[in-house]
């Protein structure tokens, strides 16, 4: 089993999605070398109120901090809000205290909505002038992230076949954004930090294997083994990159699905320890605080103070 591992961890690490510096390079190793063992237990931040530590939520059900925190650059870029512009910041800061980052991308468009119903852009695209300063502006955090040597989970154009995002209304022009978006953060801004976590859902929505680094899944309903089935077949890692309900180490033992890393969903604005279905890590909507006790406190959960330091 140990040289099938580090056989599987060269094939993965010979097929990068994008030149990688050696602080990237050295999370994405310790990625293939605990995937199929460990999980990794995250929290979304609350982006639209700074005020709110969803890691200090997570701390106080459990005692544990989770190793993995999600952020969104949603308020970056045609927003109105004045909250959710400290994500770099406090991606910086998470990163110091040795956790891992990831981002995911809201993306507005000039009317200040993402959602297909709400704004009239549409895919596909023949030009892509009109929408290359809002990858540009991204590229500028992404940038402060490198330059802070801080590795980068980067996960754009999430729930793609959904529909509901308009980045959703092609197939054929969501694959062609995401190449495009690929080549000009990779190649035009010279981004070395980003490791390509794809999240479009439908496997006929797959990029292609030369720009995705780990493939991810959002569930927000028990169809666990559906979801693992369909993101398995890529032949990449795979992530539950949003989740209401916590998965149980123990069925990811017995089953043999693991999921690299889950990340439960953030909270409304309200305060701790309501039960609501606007809450998913609060309260008990989701899961119950023993069953969040449990997983965190598994020796399979890989919570911060379980990371190993990594350059």
């Amino acid at each position: 089993m140990r040289y099938l591992a580090l056989l599987l961890a060269l094939v993965f690490s010979c097929a990068n999605a994008a030149p990688r510096n050696a602080s990237t390079q050295a999370v994405y190793d310790y990625l293939l070398g605990i995937w199929g063992k460990h999980i990794i237990a995250g929290q979304a931040d609350l982006t639209w109120n700074d005020a709110i530590d969803m890691a200090e939520r997570v701390h106080d059900d459990t005692g544990k901090y989770p190793a993995l925190m999600g952020y969104d650059f949603m308020n970056y870029y045609g927003a109105t809000e004045a909250d959710g512009r400290h994500q770099t910041e406090e991606a910086i800061a998470w990163s110091r205290k040795g956790g891992l980052v990831s981002f995911h991308w809201h993306w507005r468009m000039r009317n200040g909505e993402f959602y297909r119903q709400k704004t009239p852009f549409k895919l596909p695209v023949s030009d892509y002038r009109d929408i290359d300063p809002a990858i540009d502006r991204i590229a500028l955090e992404l940038r402060r992230l490198q330059d802070a040597n801080v590795p980068v989970l980067w996960r754009p154009l999430h729930e793609a076949s959904g529909g509901w995002f308009w980045w959703g209304t092609s197939r054929e022009g969501y694959i062609a954004l995401w190449r495009h978006m690929h080549e000009r953060l990779t190649h035009k801004h010279g981004l070395r930090n980003l490791i390509w976590v794809w999240n479009g859902q439908d496997p006929a929505w797959y990029p292609g294997d030369d720009v995705v680094d780990i493939t991810g899944y959002d569930v927000y309903e028990n169809n666990y083994s559906e979801a693992y089935r369909k993101t398995r077949q890529h032949g990449k890692p795979v992530a539950l990159t949003e989740t209401s309900h916590i998965p149980d180490p123990e069925h990811s033992a017995a089953s043999g699905e693991w999921w690299l890393w889950f990340v439960v969903w953030n909270d409304s604005a309200g305060p701790a320890g309501v039960t609501s279905p606007d809450n998913f890590w609060t309260g008990e909507h989701y899961n119950t605080n023993a069953h969040k006790r449990k997983v965190y406190n598994d020796p399979r959960v890989i919570t911060l103070d379980r990371l190993p330091k990594l350059p």
